[in-house]
Parts: C-alpha cells; sequence; structure tokens
C-alpha cells in the first residue's frame, strides 16, 4: 500500500465542505461551524469481531461500520454534521481495500446527510479496523438513557432481528442467504439508522429516552432501565418481524422472536414515552410498558420467557 497516493484518492472520496462544514479533507484538521451543540460518537469495528470480510464487501464493511455510529447520532435526536474515519489497514494488502472502505463510507455520509471531513491512514499487522467518528447537531433537546418513567410506552422502530437473522443465513450458506432473503442480508450488510425518527422524537415533549439498538434488544433495554432506574414488561408477540424472519429462522432452527429480542445489529431505536406521545412519528411498534420496579419481565403467549437478563452481544 503506497500510504500518500491512497489518501490522495480517498481525499477524492470525500466532500471537502458543506453548509456548516467550512474546511474539510485536505488540511491538519476540519473546521465546523455547527448551528447548535455538537453531539459526538466514536465506534471501532475489527475483522473477524465486528464483521467477516468473507460476508460481505470491504464497501459494505465501510457502510456498516459508519451506520453504526450515526446510530448513536440517531438515538441522541440529533440530526448529521461530520463524519472523521481511520482505516488500520493490514500491511500488505492491496490499495483496492482501504479505497473500498472509504467507498463504503462515503456512500454512507452522503445517505445520512453527512460530511467526510477528514479522518486517517495507518498499516497494521493485525486485521483491518475500521473506527468512524460521527458528530451530529442537537437542533432539540438530546434524547438520553436516563428519563424513562413508570407508565411510558415502549416503543420500537421498523423490524429488529433482522440484522440477526441476514447473518446467520450468511454463514450458514453465503450464495443461498443472496438469493433467497435479500431483505434480511441487507439488513446486515447496510443497516438504516433511523435519524429521521430520532429527530422527530426529540421535537416532541412526552418523549422521555431512547436508545439504539445495537447489541440486542433485552439488553439495550437494560441499558436505559439502570440509567433510569425503573423497570419494564416486554410482550414479544407484539415484536414486530421482518418479512420472511419466521420462515429464515426455521430453515436454521432458530426462532424468529428470539433473534428480534437478543440479536444485535438492527441500529433500530428503542423509545420510551408517554402513551401516545410518539404518535406523530410514522413506523414505531408499541412493545411494552416502564414499571416501578428494576429488570425486564418478557411474556410470550401470556407466559414468562426465560431470558438472560443481558442477552445479546458482548465482547468477551
Amino acid at each position: 500500500m503506497d500510504e500518500w497516493r491512497v489518501i490522495r484518492r480517498l481525499a477524492g472520496l470525500g466532500r471537502r465542505a458543506g453548509a456548516r462544514v467550512v474546511l474539510g479533507i485536505g488540511d491538519d484538521a476540519a473546521v465546523l461551524s455547527p448551528r447548535g451543540p455538537v453531539v459526538a460518537t466514536t465506534d471501532t469495528f475489527v475483522d473477524g469481531v465486528h464483521f467477516r470480510l468473507d460476508l460481505l464487501s470491504a464497501a459494505d464493511a465501510g457502510f456498516r461500520a459508519t451506520a453504526g455510529a450515526v446510530s448513536d447520532i440517531a438515538a441522541m435526536g440529533a440530526g448529521p454534521l461530520a463524519i472523521l474515519a481511520a482505516l488500520e489497514v493490514p500491511a500488505g494488502a492491496p490499495d483496492r481495500l482501504p479505497l473500498s472502505v472509504m467507498r463504503g463510507i462515503a456512500t454512507a455520509a452522503g445517505r445520512f446527510g453527512f460530511v467526510v471531513a477528514g479522518g486517517n491512514l495507518t498499516s497494521t499487522p493485525g486485521p483491518l479496523g475500521i473506527t468512524v467518528t460521527a458528530l451530529g447537531e442537537s437542533v432539540h433537546r438530546p434524547l438520553t438513557r436516563a428519563g424513562a418513567r413508570p407508565g411510558d410506552d415502549v416503543l420500537v422502530t421498523g423490524r429488529p432481528g433482522a440484522a440477526a437473522l441476514g447473518l446467520a443465513l450468511l454463514r450458514d450458506d453465503p450464495w443461498r442467504a443472496r438469493r433467497r432473503h435479500p431483505v434480511l442480508v441487507r439488513a446486515w450488510r447496510r443497516p438504516e439508522p433511523r435519524l429521521a425518527e430520532g429527530l422527530a422524537l426529540a421535537a416532541l415533549p412526552g418523549v422521555h429516552a431512547a436508545i439504539d439498538v445495537s447489541d440486542g434488544l433485552v439488553q439495550d433495554l437494560g441499558h436505559v432501565l439502570d440509567a433510569s432506574g425503573v423497570g419494564a414488561r416486554i410482550d414479544a408477540d407484539t415484536l414486530p418481524l421482518a418479512p420472511g424472519a419466521v420462515r429464515a429462522a426455521a430453515s436454521l432452527g432458530l426462532d424468529a422472536v428470539e433473534a428480534a429480542l437478543t440479536g444485535g445489529d438492527d441500529y433500530e431505536l428503542l423509545v420510551f414515552a408517554e402513551p401516545g406521545a410518539a404518535a406523530p412519528v410514522p413506523g414505531l411498534t408499541r412493545i411494552g410498558r416502564v414499571t416501578s420496579g428494576r429488570g425486564v419481565v418478557v411474556t410470550r403467549g401470556g407466559r414468562r420467557v426465560s431470558l438472560a437478563r443481558r442477552a445479546g452481544w458482548t465482547h468477551r
């Protein structure tokens, strides 16, 4: 890999400036002029840990890494501003590897309304690493994990569990997964963070808290319950499943509902709001209620489900 040649080509993939990015790629640092408080987050994705290059393209990996960081901005109810991307590229890798990753990052940034304002490129003896810093603007009040109240509805955007099933299908048979379950495969390869929904929710006074579903619905729900000092009851029968999810899960000997409860990488939003307060925002499904106790109770078919409190993804 010729570092400077690659950097020059990478610079051409990012937009140099936007309405609030005064100076972008090409100098020692970017210069931003945001309209309000800046919301910042950083995520690192490593080949073999967070993704597998035998199951998705390098461009898909860049897209997924960007979507993961942007999802944190969405969960805070903030709008798009800028992306900074740092790539750790295995020594001896061809130029096309970082260029493909950056194409995925640039595609995602443009799709979600962000400007690629800078980053870094380095060689490593280890696997490919992608670190994305997403900067957003807090147009309204920020939504946080603390604030859920007893009596609040627990709502979720989209169809949780789709990404987990997409990954499971790819691991089982990549060719068949792409051919028979393209929607589920795309949910994992190219997730869509809920920026528009987060922005709209932050403007509603009856919405009290939010979090994105990155490590599994039950586990991420637990983070809000801990921060808010409350509990919750979840009715698994109300979970909105992706089309074909039940059949796809059954073909692998899995349970689509369990995938929706524990599968990660969805980048949907869990929202906690007074009954009816989030109604102006489309695409939300009520799946439970906040309680005054502690912990989460999950029921299915009227019976309590035996599910680990921290069910979901964790680093080991």
